[in-house]
């Protein structure tokens, strides 16, 4: 009878926490995972185009086609549509998701920031679904704080907020249904499970080519969670190698490398900066250990890790000496727990595995670090704290009561509650940096002063975005101060930071700094030569206000042999050969871009300036009105008038129109001089009087 009892017990005693378990209402769980997911990141919805959405979206041509674009997408690299630079990236399922959002709202961000926030909704409600089945001998609040975990984690801000990360999240989506489709066909030995978990590891490659590191992965999801016996596993590996392969083999048959590209420079990837393999490997070494400790402890972020961030360092630095211990351990612990099938186990080389391709060690990449790239590695993360949190308590975990109830009569979910809910703080206020260049690159520039691509970045939406968009002259100088000051600061930490320096030419063209402007844009070309009609424009201007006319010219021919349309460069061209005395010239050049482009004013003004300066007044202002229909108020028009009719001793008529371009432009100081000038030859001192010291209020030497 006692030995019947004992039995009794021990085949009740799991029974009832099975029941019980089956008391939790998962779709609630899911729910709650899905709505964490949208309302962290639904306000991102109103935000801007950021950053690299200008490589892969506004500024792509091939994107900005729509829809007719995605043949064209689909046979060429990333950014194809924004530059002939050979890359080793081939990703055209985002890209042409990209496309069909700019047929449906062009230039219109909101539809992809709301995507990118759907896709982060459903992810959390697969992923959610996909544990469930891992851990169905589990409590089963572990997979839903797994999932919480994950979703709330800070580190994946970037990915959701950014709509270019859209690969991301996309890969890491179409894997979670490999994973689900991989385990129903352990499950139900269905054949159409198998071919949708292909399908769809396919579809993550095309999404991002990291997702090739699955093909590893996948057996060890097998092994670790159905028991799948050695025949399994050998077949699983197989399948996913023969898919990976043909994916490698499409993707070279049409970019036309194997790996990333060779041409690595110093402004994306840190350790490039030296040939010492020890270095490079402790540095490498060190920003694992610095992955894991930004998961952990996610205060400082940072939308980019380039030169020089993160500084080199070597073998015998703290920094990389704890990396290597932590590691070490770690790598220890899957081992030893390997054979019994640990979840932390599979967690740990989860990690492992899935960062190894940008980690930098076994290879170097076009980045040196980047918040991004723990996007699918942090599932590894979530799984080893939640699990590793629950091993630290001895007593079992309970089953009974209410959702709320069990939370608070369990440690280790009051922990992970904590941490979800700073973590949920954290993330809201990166969030918020997110929502335009300006708003996320004021605030990197802080916490990454070192950065030169940040300097570059902030100074040139500086310039771009506010300077030149800017009408009130005094705005404009203290956006451009602001605008130098951010870039000389780039190019002090890097000195062929050629783009970093152009714009630093830009800047200072248009605060009227000739000397500087010509210093920038040398040493732009220097470290890389102009290809672009623009920039050959820009230089041309800046020597032309420095009054080196015959480069001036020479660039403005140049930007001609790029564009022969260009009727900017024509009309500059016209301009300087009038500087520089070549009057035949300038009247050619300037009637052909007249006969090119008949309401373009600046030519119509160039023209009047260069005829008046031969002596032919009335000739002159013919130009000067041309002007003036197509523009009522072009104040120096009015000016160059006056000066014409002062010329001719027509003082009257002078004054005339002096007071009319005062009128269409109080600022134009030029127009208020001759004022001055002209009333004094009249014989009127005392209005004189008044203009003059008004000129020399306004800054004038008269």
């Amino acid at each position: 009878m006692s030995k019947q009892k004992k039995t009794t017990k021990t085949t009740t005693a799991p029974a009832k926490p099975v029941e019980k378990i089956k008391d939790i209402n998962h779709k609630l769980l899911g729910i709650i995972c899905a709505f964490f997911a949208f309302a962290l990141y639904i306000n991102s919805v109103s935000y801007d185009y950021m950053v690299d959405d200008a490589t892969v979206i506004k500024n792509n041509k091939q994107t900005t086609a729509g829809i007719k674009a995605i043949p064209a997408i689909f046979s060429s690299a990333y950014r194809a549509g924004f530059w002939s630079r050979q890359e080793g990236l081939y990703r055209p399922l985002s890209v042409a998701m990209f496309a069909v959002e700019w047929q449906l709202a062009p230039d219109k961000p909101w539809l992809g920031h709301l995507i990118n926030v759907l896709l982060y909704t459903l992810t959390a409600w697969l992923l959610y679904k996909l544990l469930r089945k891992l851990f169905n001998k589990h409590h089963p609040l572990i997979p839903f704080f797994i999932v919480l975990l994950y979703i709330v984690l800070p580190v994946h801000t970037e990915v959701v907020a950014n709509i270019k990360s859209r690969d991301e999240i996309l890969c890491f989506l179409f894997l979670i249904l490999s994973m689900q489709q991989l385990y129903n066909w352990l499950d139900n030995r269905k054949m159409f499970s198998l071919l949708l978990s292909l399908v769809t590891f396919f579809l993550a490659l095309l999404s991002k080519e990291s997702a090739i590191t699955f093909i590893a992965i996948m057996p060890l999801f097998a092994f670790y969670f159905s028991g799948a016996d050695n025949k399994k596993l050998f077949h699983i590996t197989g399948a996913f190698l023969l898919t990976g392969l043909c994916f490698m083999g499409l993707r070279y048959s049409i970019i036309g490398v194997v790996g990333g590209t060779n041409d690595i420079q110093l402004i994306n990837n840190s350790l490039v900066g030296t040939s010492d393999k020890v270095t490079q490997f402790a540095t490498a070494i060190y920003m694992l250990g610095k992955y894991l400790l930004l998961m952990f402890f996610p205060v400082k972020l940072i939308f980019d890790y380039s030169y020089n961030t993160i500084p080199l360092v070597g073998i015998g630095s703290v920094n990389t000496l704890l990396s290597i211990l932590v590691f070490a351990g770690l790598a220890w612990y899957a081992v030893k727990n390997f054979t019994n099938r640990n979840p932390v186990s599979f967690a740990i080389i989860f990690f492992f595995i899935t960062i190894s391709l940008v980690s930098n060690i076994l290879f170097l990449i076009e980045a040196t670090f980047a918040e991004r790239f723990l996007y699918i590695p942090s599932f590894g993360y979530c799984i080893a704290i939640v699990l590793g949190l629950s091993a630290l308590f001895k007593k079992p975990l309970k089953y009974s009561g209410s959702l709320l109830k069990q939370i608070r009569s369990n440690k280790i979910f009051l922990i992970l509650t904590i941490f979800i809910l700073a973590y949920s703080i954290r993330t809201i206020a990166r969030n918020m940096d997110w929502k335009n260049n300006l708003a996320l690159l004021s605030k990197d520039v802080q916490s990454a002063p070192n950065s030169a691509r940040i300097r570059y970045a902030y100074g040139s939406a500086l310039l771009v975005e506010q300077a030149l968009k800017e009408d009130d002259k005094q705005k404009k100088r203290e956006y451009l101060a602001a605008s130098i000051n951010q870039l000389e600061k780039g190019v002090a930490i890097i000195d062929e930071y050629s783009e970093a320096w152009y714009h630093l030419g830009v800047a200072y063209k248009e605060y009227d700094d000739a000397a500087n402007a010509i210093r920038a844009f040398e040493k732009a070309r220097s470290f890389k030569e102009f290809t672009e009609a623009e920039k050959f424009i820009n230089s041309g201007l800046a020597y032309g206000i420095g009054q080196q006319y015959d480069k001036a010219i020479s660039d403005f021919k140049s930007a001609l042999k790029i564009d022969s349309t260009s009727t900017e460069a024509m009309n500059n061209l016209g301009l300087y050969y009038n500087d520089a005395g070549m009057t035949k010239e300038s009247i050619e050049m300037l009637q052909k871009v007249i006969r090119l482009k008949p309401d373009f004013k600046l030519a119509y003004y160039n023209l009047g300036n260069t005829i008046a300066k031969s002596g032919d007044y009335r000739l002159a202002m013919s130009y000067y009105l041309h002007a003036l229909k197509i523009e009522p108020k072009y104040s120096d028009a009015l000016n160059n008038i006056g000066n014409c009719y002062s010329a001719m001793n027509m003082r009257d008529s002078a004054l005339a129109f002096y007071k009319k371009s005062v009128a269409a432009d109080p600022d134009n100081v030029k127009a208020v001089v001759n004022m001055g000038v002209v009333l004094t030859q009249t014989g009127d001192t005392v209005n004189a009087k008044i203009w003059i010291r008004k000129a020399r209020e306004m800054g004038a030497n008269i």
